[in-house]
């Protein structure tokens, strides 16, 4: 899970992209823009539920998911994101706009808004190793997982003030959908560009480190 001061976690053997066979699931890409310029993670977790049976429109979910209503204090130039001081904690709810300014909304306040979808079927793989990921995709259960918008590690992080103490920050956040692998690839279906996209492993596995390993899938 991800911490207050970093959402950085080891890495584990685990972790190592090991595909058995290759998967490739039948989900039906959606874009976040340009009404969702922050709404990856809604649109995700639309696309999850699509795929499940029980399709929720984006926008809904992004008016329904709990919101900080924090807004953000900077002690630079205003609108600067590593001149922002305090905010909000997304480990509770989305901070700031999903139409405008904003950041995101983390795995716990997220699984809470897929439980009241699917009457408790979220299942929160956060922590757990990439190999179980890969397990749930051969399963034909798709998986919404944090990473970043260039799938691979980045260094621009800010630390903010929350009211539940500091946060570590990267203004490259971003969550897509996983649907599938191949020998050496990871299928995603991004919703910053609206297609399905094959990444490199190595450098996405880091990133979904760096952002605190989450993951977030359906029980069935």
């Amino acid at each position: 899970m991800p911490t207050k001061a970093s959402p950085t976690l080891a890495p584990t053997g685990s972790d190592v992209f090991a595909p058995i066979g290759s998967v490739l699931l039948s989900v039906p890409t959606q874009s976040q823009l340009p009404d969702l310029p922050n709404g990856c993670e809604v649109t995700s977790l639309s696309m999850l539920l699509t795929a499940w049976g029980s399709p929720v429109d984006k926008d809904v979910l992004a008016r329904e998911q709990p919101t900080d209503p924090t807004s953000p204090v900077f002690s630079g130039p205003p609108g600067d994101f590593y001149s922002i001081s305090r905010w909000g904690d997304p480990n509770t709810a989305f901070v700031g706009n999903v139409e405008g300014y904003g950041y995101g909304i983390y795995h716990a306040p997220l699984a809470r808004l897929l439980n009241s979808k699917t009457q408790g079927h979220a299942l929160d793989l956060t922590g757990r190793p990439f190999s179980e990921i890969l397990a749930r995709l051969r399963l034909g259960r798709p998986v919404v997982v944090w990473t970043t918008s260039t799938f691979a590690p980045t260094t621009g992080w800010v630390t903010w003030t929350t009211s539940t103490g500091p946060f570590r920050a990267t203004p490259f956040e971003h969550a897509v959908l996983l649907v599938g692998y191949t020998r050496d690839k990871i299928i995603v279906n991004n919703p910053l560009t609206g297609r399905q996209e094959q990444v490199s492993p190595a450098p996405f596995i880091a990133a979904w480190q760096q952002m605190g390993r989450q993951a977030l899938t359906l029980t069935r």
